[in-house]
């Protein structure tokens, strides 16, 4: 099963709210998903305690030595494995590469960021360089405006190509929605419409986020076979 881990040196950079957006998704559409959240502050973990409705397994490790295992259970029983790393550089790291298909570097299109984003990029590079592996890394730009793209963000996400730096097409959107989640502690989908806007703009755009990742698991496991 595939698993897909979210890190970026740089905190509050997005990453758990992005793993908990799609892994909310893929619930949603029925699909078996774990979380393992290696990150001290318990982000997403803390959103499971409250959200009892959701079919999301939640599991937290905290231990460079327990991650693998982690992996492997989590494996054995979802369609998708997700880990939420810290967002600065620990003895996590390189474990949870050895093991990962696919890591999300979650960057706002902004000068702080595109450095942060390129310091994890580095460190990813080294960990795949020590373990003899190479791993498929993904930008995914986060907290974008729809249809207001500004000309400093256009500068940015074009220099980020230009670098043939591979990036999801689907941007995580800057919604109250995303936030409410956190805060209410539960899934998407139950947020109260009236108390919150933008609740059903915020599904889609999970949806087509949630998409294009499996379009993207699809057809690594069509050029594998």
């Amino acid at each position: 099963m595939p698993v897909i881990a979210a890190f970026n040196s740089k905190g509050g950079s997005t990453k758990s709210t992005a793993l908990l957006v799609l892994a909310d998704s893929l619930a949603r559409q029925n699909a078996s998903v774990t979380v393992i959240d290696t990150d001290p502050q318990r982000s997403i973990a803390n959103w499971r305690e409250q959200a009892t409705t959701s079919t999301i397994d939640v599991v937290e490790q905290t231990s460079s030595t327990g991650i693998h295992k982690a992996i492997k259970d989590a494996s054995a029983k979802s369609a998708f494995v997700f880990v939420d790393m810290a967002g600065f550089t620990s003895d996590m790291r390189t474990p949870v590469v050895s093991r990962a298909d696919l890591m999300i570097i979650p960057m706002q299109p902004s000068p702080e960021d595109a450095r942060k984003a390129a310091d994890s990029f580095a460190l990813i590079t080294s960990d795949e360089e020590t373990l003899g592996r190479s791993v498929d890394k993904r930008i995914l730009w986060s907290r974008t405006v729809p249809n207001m793209i500004s000309r400093v963000e256009r500068k940015i996400m074009a220099e980020i190509q230009g670098n043939d730096v591979p990036s999801f097409t689907t941007h995580l959107h800057e919604r109250s929605a995303y936030k409410a989640m956190m805060l209410e502690g539960v899934p998407l989908a139950e947020l109260n419409r009236d108390e919150y806007n933008g609740v059903d703009k915020a599904i889609t755009n999970a949806d087509l986020l949630a998409a294009e990742l499996v379009e993207y698991i699809i057809n690594k496991q069509e050029k594998a076979a």
